[in-house]
């Protein structure tokens, strides 16, 4: 049996230039592994005092409990936008009922903001 590699989790985040929404994308397998990063990205989007958070899921290539775990706890604390989710995260938020808390769309949103990544690997490789 062949074991094919895991997507490394990536993420790439940056503040928009009115300062009121931070833009964050992830990519690869949000799972266990990612949880303590996750947590702490929960921490430095709360330093950044930003009103809504838009989240670009259309790189992620696996999402279990962990990243609807962040997604809820977030969704919490600040408006969340999750944009352009693949069918399966898609139906894993409506299952979930994440989708009541937090809005979801296809596209990405007028005021987004390119980001760059947390540790140096390009978002686009991750997927």
């Amino acid at each position: 049996m062949k074991i094919s590699p895991t997507n490394k989790m990536a993420v790439a985040m940056t503040v928009t230039a009115d300062q009121y929404a931070v833009c964050l994308r992830l990519a690869g397998d949000i799972d266990l592994v990612g949880e303590p990063d996750l947590a702490r990205l929960a921490e430095d989007l709360a330093a950044t005092r930003c009103s809504r958070v838009h989240i670009d899921l259309q790189p992620v290539t696996f999402a279990g409990s962990t990243l609807i775990n962040f997604l809820f706890r977030l969704s919490r604390r600040t408006s969340v936008t999750l944009c352009r989710p693949a069918a399966m995260t898609r139906h894993l938020i409506t299952l979930t009922g994440l989708n009541e808390l937090a809005a979801v769309r296809s596209d990405l949103p007028a005021d987004w903001t390119e980001t760059s990544s947390r540790d140096n690997t390009p978002v686009a490789a991750v997927a």
